[in-house]
């Protein structure tokens, strides 16, 4: 049950103000909160999540083609001579570096620090030039995803962290979290001031049985394509009734 998270974004697209001045560091601010249940137990529930949001020279959103560094997906962990580590990797000569596609690599680990199994520290893949399958030691990459949405439950004062990726895989955290991406927003090829609004539209068959009637409030902060990180916006307090869209 690791991929019943999916994951789709809606954009009610941008107007461009070039007379207006923005920074460029993206600037939001949250709008509105939906919660759309399935008429049925086939179809999953979504959660729709409208911010604005402002940006001076535009350069927000990903393609699907964007995946070169860096918003490259992972980083290679390899050891001191060179070799990508893997999980089954019997000669590894510490101190361990993190290697970037650019050529970049700095120290992730004096010791030879590998973890147990997980979809967060290992990718299964082929090995170079072969068909041969090997599970190969990474660290993720932030920047490969544009969007990033955080979800809190209040307990007592206090408010819990849900990591979305072991609801339904608490022993290899192989389940979708909500940070994704979104298109680019410019379709301008020159620089341009640009702001407007973004609903990104969050689907899950777990929706139900993990905040029930609970209370819950959203973190959510964007990136541009410079790697500027936005301001954190942080939600008013809700529950799945409260913000229940009537059909």
């Amino acid at each position: 049950m690791n991929r019943l998270l999916i994951v789709f974004i809606y954009l009610f697209f941008s107007n461009c103000l070039p007379k207006e001045e923005f920074s460029n560091i993206p600037s939001i601010s949250f709008e509105k909160l939906e919660y759309v249940k399935s008429s049925n137990n086939i179809n999953q529930d979504s959660i729709n999540l409208t911010i604005s949001f402002t940006d001076g020279d535009g350069d927000l959103g990903l393609s699907n083609n964007d995946v070169n560094f860096p918003y490259n997906p992972y980083n290679a962990i390899i050891d001191e001579n060179l070799n990508w580590v893997t999980l089954g990797s019997i000669n590894v000569t510490p101190p361990l570096y993190l290697y970037k596609p650019n050529g970049a690599y700095s120290l992730f680990s004096n010791e030879d620090s590998r973890p147990s199994f997980s979809c967060q520290d290992y990718i299964i893949d082929t090995i170079f030039q072969t068909t041969e399958l090997d599970t190969f030691y990474i660290q993720k990459n932030e920047n490969n995803k544009n969007i990033f949405v955080e979800y809190y439950i209040k307990n007592g004062e206090n408010y819990e962290f849900i990591d979305w990726k072991k609801i339904f895989d608490k022993e290899y955290s192989c389940g979708l979290d909500f940070d994704s991406r979104f298109p680019p927003l410019n379709i301008s090829s020159n620089s341009q001031s640009i702001s407007g609004n973004l609903t990104y539209s969050m689907i899950s068959y777990g929706f139900k049985s993990v905040l029930a009637d609970k209370t819950f409030k959203l973190k959510i902060k964007i990136k541009d394509r410079s790697l500027n990180n936005s301001n954190i916006i942080e939600t008013q307090d809700f529950t799945l009734n409260s913000i229940l869209k009537e059909n």
